[in-house]
């Protein structure tokens, strides 16, 4: 198990500095203006892949050692064309797309979607590696395709980008469908009841999944809603703040992913609670040691590296490290309740955050600016950790003291007590 994780840690390492790449030169070529424009259709995105995945997403993970695979795969494949097509139409209406605009945005999410699916049944299946290489795959494709576009033709745009995004995760689908090809037997089965099983266990764990992107993002889109020359800039400075600060989460993702497939698949308990506890202390040290090394890092290096527009960018991430910290640790707890089929309680501690961040963005921000989306974004992060950290306890039966302080026999991992 420990080989996975590092397996999936490392591979999840070399997509974080890619996607670092990325936007390092997005956002010296776009500046920040260009990067507010990114980060909005890509939130938009996000957002429609969260709809797609009350069907298709990782409660599949759970489903799929209960079920036959080939009952839950079509239904999983037309929702995902559904939402990726339908729903842009939806946004349209608020956002008043270009018609260029539109037909990329239909693209992306149409591709995130069914990659996002086939992603899901790799993990299912517990082909981690094959999940991790469609993963990297994705993201050389992505900075593979923007370079080309960005200095060799000469063609620098947000729509190069999109192109680029759209490339990647087309590739993501070929490479996935390739390691998925004979894993599907073709059976009779009732679409009703495959919805049915999949709604059952996917509503509760999305509902949790978009309150939770909403935690995260919401103050995009309420820096957004000032339609001023300021308003794109500062969701370009801020959204690259948080992407360089939860860049850290790449060590608590990559635990969680195997953590999350190994007691999906198995009836153990105590190995379920010895396992995540072990495993949320490794990765608060780990992301604990990450975050200081990145707020170590002296201004000038952020504006060397971004341009002069993202001056403000090392207050932002000072600002958000408390919450990314705790978030390292809490994470494992929410992937602990999800793998154990209690995903209301997931789900309930991103509608703590929301609560948070609904109440304090049109109250801090206003006031605040961009420091006050990142006040609001650190305190939704507490809130909801805050929540897990209470409710692990009284479940497990694990004392603060062993949970948080008590740091000996971490190693060896086994999924096998």
């Amino acid at each position: 198990m420990l080989t996975k994780i590092i397996q999936t840690i490392f591979s999840k390492g070399i997509i974080s500095i890619i996607n670092f790449l990325v936007v390092l030169i997005t956002a010296r070529y776009l500046g920040a203006d260009g990067r507010g424009e990114i980060s909005i259709l890509f939130l938009n995105v996000t957002v429609i892949l969260l709809f797609n995945d009350v069907i298709g997403g990782s409660a599949l993970v759970y489903v799929i050692p209960k079920k036959n695979p080939y009952s839950l795969l079509l239904p999983s494949a037309f929702a995902g064309i559904i939402t990726g097509v339908l729903f842009p139409f939806l946004f349209h209406l608020y956002f008043h797309f270009q018609t260029e605009e539109l037909i990329y945005f239909i693209t992306l999410a149409l591709l995130s979607n069914l990659s996002s699916i086939s992603n899901v049944f790799l993990n299912g299946f517990q082909k981690i590696k094959q999940n991790n290489l469609a993963s990297i795959s994705q993201s050389i494709a992505i900075i593979g395709s923007l370079i080309i576009q960005f200095f060799i033709l000469n063609e620098i745009s947000v729509f190069s980008f999109y192109r680029s995004l759209a490339f990647g995760y087309f590739v993501n689908l070929v490479i996935s469908l390739f390691y998925l090809k004979n894993d599907f037997t073709k059976v009779s089965f009732s679409w009703i009841e495959s919805f049915a099983l999949m709604a059952r266990y996917g509503l509760v764990v999305q509902a949790g999944n978009l309150f939770q992107l909403l935690n995260y993002r919401f103050c995009y889109y309420v820096l957004d809603s000032a339609n001023n020359l300021q308003s794109r800039k500062n969701v370009g400075v801020f959204s690259t703040a948080a992407s360089i600060s939860e860049a850290v989460w790449v060590i608590m993702n990559g635990i969680a992913m195997v953590q999350y497939a190994t007691l999906s698949n198995r009836n153990n308990p105590q190995l379920a609670i010895n396992l995540t506890v072990k495993l949320g202390k490794i990765s608060f040290v780990l992301s604990v040691f990450a975050l200081l090394v990145l707020n170590l890092l002296p201004v000038e290096f952020f504006t060397f590296l971004f341009g002069k527009d993202f001056t403000d960018i090392k207050t932002y991430c000072l600002l958000l490290a408390p919450g990314i910290a705790i978030c390292g640790l809490t994470g494992i707890y929410s992937h602990y309740f999800s793998a154990t089929g209690n995903m209301k309680i997931s789900a309930t501690s991103a509608l703590v955050g929301l609560a948070i961040t609904l109440s304090c963005s049109f109250i801090l921000i206003p006031v605040f600016g961009t420091r006050g989306a990142a006040y609001t974004n650190c305190a939704s992060y507490v809130a909801s950790s805050l929540f897990l950290l209470f409710m692990f306890k009284k479940q497990s039966g694990v004392s603060f003291y062993n949970l948080l302080f008590k740091m000996k026999n971490l190693l060896p991992l086994t999924a096998k007590e």
